[in-house]
């Protein structure tokens, strides 16, 4: 009878856990089908090369010997490539990043912590969970300084994709389009970003503090 009994368990043990591991397959199909490249685009090519020479001798200080981080620099305008994904201190992935609207035209030259400015923040934040919402596939991101970025969650400030992201608006406009606050990216670059970074990589944003608003 005890062998029996724990035959049983055994089998139930087992029938739950397979149907614990299908919910979750479930709830992340969503997720999944957004880094497909039918849906992002053509996944950029990572690069394997260390290239750190060409970031700014400030943000070079900051990387890591280990692991990843991703850097912004707002002090360039946004016509040009000012993201970069850096893993283990090679140049994974360099792509253009939206600024906030009220941040500026091409240049980011104002920035803020507070509600419904959307205008960008600096400093150092952690990127929390992937999901799919009205933006498509995104990242929230928790700003960890405060006074200066401690808002950003409340706000709403993350990472997603945008088609205003590109070569063919600049072309039209001089530069790419602007949020309302968030890191937007090309599509296929921030799929990227977020199967790569998501839960737990800093973020470290540079721009000029001494005009913050």
């Amino acid at each position: 009878m005890r062998n029996l009994v724990l035959a049983l368990l055994a089998f139930v043990l087992c029938a739950s856990a397979a149907w614990n591991l299908k919910a979750v397959n479930r709830s992340w199909k969503v997720i999944e089908r957004h880094f497909r490249p039918e849906f992002v685009g053509e996944e950029p090519q990572l690069r394997e090369v260390s290239g750190l020479e060409e970031l700014p001798a400030d943000l070079r200080q900051r990387i890591p010997a280990k692991g990843k981080v991703i850097l912004v620099d707002f002090r360039l305008p946004s016509s040009k490539k000012r993201l970069w994904l850096i893993k283990n201190r090679k140049i994974r992935l360099h792509c253009r990043v939206a600024h906030g609207k009220n941040s500026g035209e091409v240049w980011a030259t104002k920035f803020s912590n507070e509600q419904q400015s959307f205008k960008s923040c600096l400093g150092v934040f952690t990127t929390g969970k992937a999901y799919v919402g009205e933006k498509g596939l995104s990242m929230k991101l928790h700003g960890l300084e405060k006074g200066i970025n401690d808002n950003a969650y409340d706000r709403g400030i993350v990472f997603h994709g945008g088609k205003y992201v590109s070569k063919a608006f600049i072309l039209r406009n001089g530069r790419i389009g602007r949020s309302h606050g968030c890191f937007v990216t090309e599509p296929q670059c921030n799929a990227q970003i977020i199967r790569t970074c998501a839960y737990g990589t800093k973020v470290i944003v540079v721009g000029h503090r001494s005009i913050r608003i």
